[in-house]
């Protein structure tokens, strides 16, 4: 299973921080792994892309937050990977030039090498793709090849969010976008950070999604505990058998209904999980693949390899390109096996199917991890030489093997400690205050807005705002301050949302309290031209899918229609 995500960068810098983070995914992890599908050998009982007989002898889950699908379908940044791109080619050129006057043999062959690939990857992306990554995503989905699943609208942070509004409509937004996009609605979700609070999957049966994923330790924990939980719970379902009492655990290698839902929870596998993502303990730390942090002076383009993990920067040795491929065909061998070797031990001690769940973000392959496209070919091509392994969407294994049991989850996510603390903590408590208190307000012009009947004007207005509510609300601004990522950034880009946000909201409120002094409309209007000019994701978006302020018995019209 792949996620893939990018926070709002449209027009909000380029580097280090801003649309170059689209750009360096596009080019290193988003095309190559498109290449990757198309490229993979067909089985005789199937049918192939290219419309020979037979087809991919897999199928993977793709889930892409609705945030980066606007993005990657947007002009304005299909225009700017274009000449981003082309300039990267310009800087391998120079760099070959500079290395060839040096003698530096080593690394003009890997200049040239960045050419060739680069130019590659820019002719697959406007020839092959048509310059439409979502697209080619949608052919390959209506073929089989993949099963793509949605996320919340902006990747938003839903157990810290305390309005039933407010995560209805990151989730509501979240499903429209994706049906828009692909023709078709979604039937899994990707559940921002993996984080979970009991309850929500009553949010995601009635929008109709069958499943998410959650971190392994809220499987083989399974007591609820946290804010909302409200203490251990003990209700047992009569139809099923329950885990989540004390002494008791669910196992990552089996599927889960949650609680009374219909909705199925699949946990993740911490052993093929960790030996892929992991630096320190997996493949990416091996010393002889391609050092990510270490960048060439002049033109930023990477010429060393790991060496070792406790090797200063300054000391990295220069990479051999040959030796890493052929660690890479070593790793993706053994990890063949890994697959091979935890599904034959459960099934002698159990006697039953087993599933695996080995979710990685989709940037590891290639950009962070550049031999990682390379191993994931190789990996995908051996899974399947097996009649004991298959390759499977989400979807397509719970057709097969539905679950019996159910479950009750604990409030968990997959960040550090298993709870909240990457995106709550001291140095992010003052996020949290601006986002409880713009939750308040949007949910009273909600309230509010059911008893006016709105100008074209002011319903502008309350949708812009209620964009960049969705904006604000995403999980990587608190994310990046924690992590010391960009933190400068992340509270840069949060406040300029608030603060966009509020003084849409002054505007709609004065627009709809009589008794105020009427505000200027030049200066509304040309206020409004200048943010929807910088935030435009989701043009469908509606006011109304804040809906009622309970989601219990709400209409399915009153989400989606005004």
């Amino acid at each position: 299973m792949f996620h893939s995500h990018i926070p709002y960068c449209r027009k909000s810098g380029m580097w280090p921080f801003g649309e170059e983070w689209l750009y360096e995914a596009m080019l290193g992890s988003y095309i190559p792994f498109l290449d990757v599908l198309r490229s993979m050998p067909c089985s005789e009982d199937k049918s192939c892309q290219d419309g020979s007989s037979g087809k991919l002898p897999i199928s993977v889950t793709i889930g892409v937050t609705p945030i980066l699908l606007d993005q990657l379908d947007d002009d304005y940044m299909r225009n700017g990977f274009i000449k981003w791109t082309q300039a990267r080619i310009k800087r391998a050129e120079e760099d070959r030039k500079r290395f060839s006057l040096t003698g530096d043999k080593a690394k003009e062959r890997l200049a040239g090498a960045y050419c060739d690939e680069y130019r590659q990857h820019l002719k697959a992306f406007c020839n092959d793709y048509s310059g439409d990554i979502v697209g080619a995503l949608a052919e390959l989905e209506r073929q089989g090849v993949v099963e793509i699943i949605t996320s919340a609208a902006t990747h938003g942070y839903l157990p810290l969010l305390n309005e039933d509004t407010s995560i209805r409509a990151q989730l509501a937004v979240g499903c429209e976008c994706h049906e828009v996009k692909f023709g078709r609605p979604a039937r899994g979700i990707w559940l921002p950070e993996c984080a979970y609070r009991p309850g929500l999957e009553e949010y995601l049966e009635y929008l109709g999604l069958k499943y998410f994923f959650v971190d392994r330790h809220a499987v083989e924990g399974g007591v609820p505990i946290g804010v909302s939980s409200g203490g251990k719970v003990r209700e047992v379902n009569a139809n099923h058998a329950v885990f989540g009492e004390e002494g008791t655990r669910g196992t990552t290698y089996k599927p889960y209904l949650v609680n009374r839902s219909n909705v199925v929870c699949m946990g993740r596998n911490e052993r093929v999980t960790t030996q892929v993502w992991s630096q320190r303990l997996g493949y990416p730390g091996d010393g002889l693949y391609r050092e990510f942090h270490r960048k060439d002076d002049v033109s930023g383009l990477q010429y060393w390899r790991v060496t070792a993990r406790e090797t200063d920067l300054g000391r990295k040795e220069v990479y051999d390109r040959e030796e890493a491929v052929l660690r890479a065909r070593e790793h993706a061998a053994h990890f063949v096996g890994l697959v091979h070797e935890l599904i034959n031990d459960w099934n002698e001690t159990t006697g039953e199917h087993s599933l695996i769940v080995a979710p990685y973000d989709m940037e590891l392959f290639g950009h962070w991890w550049y031999e990682g496209v390379l191993w994931l070919s190789e990996t995908l091509k051996g899974l399947p030489d097996s009649s004991t392994v298959a390759v499977c969407s989400a979807g397509e294994f719970l057709n097969l093997h539905p679950p019996c049991d159910s479950i009750q989850l604990p409030e968990s996510s997959w960040g550090r400690g298993g709870r909240h603390e990457v995106w709550l903590n001291d140095e992010t408590a003052w996020m949290w205050n601006m986002i409880h208190a713009a939750e308040a307000r949007i949910k009273r012009l909600a309230a509010l807005s059911r008893t006016t009947e709105d100008t074209d004007l002011l319903e502008l207005l309350k949708v812009q705002a209620l964009r960049e509510f969705l904006l604000l609300t995403s999980s990587d601004w608190p994310f990046l301050i924690t992590e010391k990522q960009a933190e400068d950034y992340g509270a840069k880009r949060f406040r300029e949302h608030a603060e966009r946000f509020d003084r849409l909201m002054d505007y709609a409120e004065a627009m709809l309290d009589e008794e105020e002094p009427k505000v200027s409309e030049d200066e509304i209007i040309g206020y409004l031209s200048y943010v929807s000019a910088l935030d435009n994701p989701f043009p469908n978006l509606r006011f109304s899918v804040l809906g009622r302020q309970n989601h219990e018995g709400l209409e399915k019209e009153e989400v989606w229609q005004d």
